[in-house]
């Protein structure tokens, strides 16, 4: 029976800083309510935190809702800045209902745990290089399907600032 004992990053196991993007860098969380209404369209976009930098590393997004009828599918991702295009309706979640109450959605359920936290920034998710990137972008929740009721839907987002 095979025991493992060992550390799992190279660079601990070298004696350097087990990830610098943990250690040299700011953690940084964002909070936002977005008030979904009953007459909101299918297709709203709610911009919940804008210019976010193409360089911050996102760890953790949670999002809570308090129950919006029939709100069965919402997306999460980037926008261009200043009301801009979409850029990835769903790169971090898709198709995740709001129906139903709940204080612990998986805002990363799209993006793979190896990329989670320290590991990639929001260009890299977008595959997309630092001269191709742009300065920053929107983070938004996309109403593919709104619901017909109004209800609140709040979004934390943590991370590592560049």
């Amino acid at each position: 029976m095979a025991v493992e004992n060992k550390y799992v990053d190279a660079n601990t196991a070298l004696g350097l800083t087990a990830e610098p993007g943990a250690s040299a860098h700011e953690v940084v969380r964002f909070i936002a309510n977005a008030a979904i209404a009953a007459a909101d369209d299918d297709g709203s976009v709610y911009r919940v935190f804008k210019d976010v930098p193409s360089s911050f590393r996102p760890s953790r997004i949670t999002v809570l809702t308090d129950g919006i009828t029939g709100g069965t599918d919402y997306e999460l991702g980037v926008y261009d800045r200043n009301l801009g295009a979409v850029v990835s309706k769903g790169l971090f979640m898709t198709n995740q209902t709001m129906a139903t109450a709940s204080r612990a959605l998986d805002g990363l359920a799209n993006v793979s745990v190896l990329n989670i936290g320290s590991k990639a920034t929001i260009a890299e998710l977008l595959s997309l290089t630092p001269s191709t990137a742009k300065p920053a972008y929107d983070i938004a929740l996309t109403a593919d399907t709104v619901g017909t009721a109004a209800g609140n839907v709040t979004v934390i987002l943590e991370g590592f600032s560049a």
